[in-house]
């Protein structure tokens, strides 16, 4: 491996995938996970090459640039535990799915210690992409960042100075992505209980710029039970990102609850070993609905 490491900070899907794709690229990479001291995580580190610290304290001595790819719910913690070790020779990127408060505020407890911090947005699925997935950047540390990650082959972008702006393309990018998915959710399930489920979706066809809307429902309901409940949080972000605006999120809230209303119901990975459904009519029938004959 040559070059000074990138730290991530989780070694979850995205982080695993990232670390893989830059140590066969010959990059080094080293990890910090809360779940450090389970066994199955050194396996995990080893399957794709990751060195893997044991506190925060050693992957900011080991890294000076690191990726926080943990969830949302626990940036600020995670923030909070390594800002006493991050100092001025420090990037501290922040790559999860969050409203541009959010981001804001775990700049606001990075920065006192001197890092600079950078927003990350991330642009497309992590795993088929892994470091090459596309990722906007924003916030005071963002030129240095990319040009740190552009050494590495990753695929970043600067849209800007100030920590948020990067999030608020993801957010209302998942505004319209994530809100088509519940309204497509609730949509089949309704239109199956009267046997007109394709009918619906061939009234669609040439009514916007779509080809196949049995293919985009059987993906994006597909994306639902596999990720539903990080779908429905993500929601919830683009919910907090409206009212920070001003605006009462009606259609991200109750497309959040739809999704949570889906995963509640069992529509999760489990229920299908792991594998995305084929179409939306698996979906509709892990969900007990079934295209009623008259």
């Amino acid at each position: 491996m040559t070059g000074d490491p990138l730290g991530l900070i989780g070694l979850g899907e995205a982080g695993s995938a990232i670390a893989a794709g830059l140590a066969e690229n010959g990059h080094a990479v080293a990890a910090y996970d809360a779940r450090h001291a389970e066994p199955g995580l050194r396996e995990v580190a080893e399957e794709c090459d990751a060195e893997l610290v044991g506190s925060p304290a050693e992957l900011a001595a080991r890294a000076k640039v690191i990726i926080c790819l943990t969830s949302a719910s626990v940036a600020s913690a995670v923030a909070r535990d390594f800002a006493p070790d991050l100092g001025s020779e420090h990037l501290y990127a922040d790559w999860n799915s969050a409203s541009p408060q959010a981001k804001r505020d775990v700049a606001a407890i990075v920065e006192p210690s001197g890092a600079r911090f950078v927003d990350g947005a991330v642009m497309a699925a992590v795993p088929p992409n892994r470091h090459l997935v596309p990722v906007l950047l924003s916030g005071r540390g963002a030129e240095a960042f990319a040009a740190f990650t552009t050494r590495l082959g990753m695929r970043t972008e600067v849209i800007g100075d100030d920590p948020g702006q990067a999030a608020a393309v993801k957010m209302y990018r998942s505004l319209l992505v994530k809100g088509l998915e519940a309204l497509l959710l609730e949509c089949a399930v309704g239109a199956a209980r009267h046997r007109v489920t394709e009918r619906v979706f061939a009234s669609m066809s040439g009514s916007l710029p779509l080809d196949d809307w049995s293919t985009l429902a059987s993906y994006l309901l597909g994306r639902t039970a596999m990720h539903g409940k990080r779908r429905a949080e993500e929601l919830r972000q683009v919910a907090g990102t409206l009212r920070e605006s001003g605006i009462e999120p009606l259609l991200a809230d109750a497309g959040a609850e739809r999704l949570q209303w889906a995963v509640d119901a069992g529509l999760t990975a489990d229920r299908f070993g792991g594998t995305a459904p084929a179409d939306y009519h698996e979906v509709l029938a892990a969900l007990g609905v079934q295209e009623v004959q008259a």
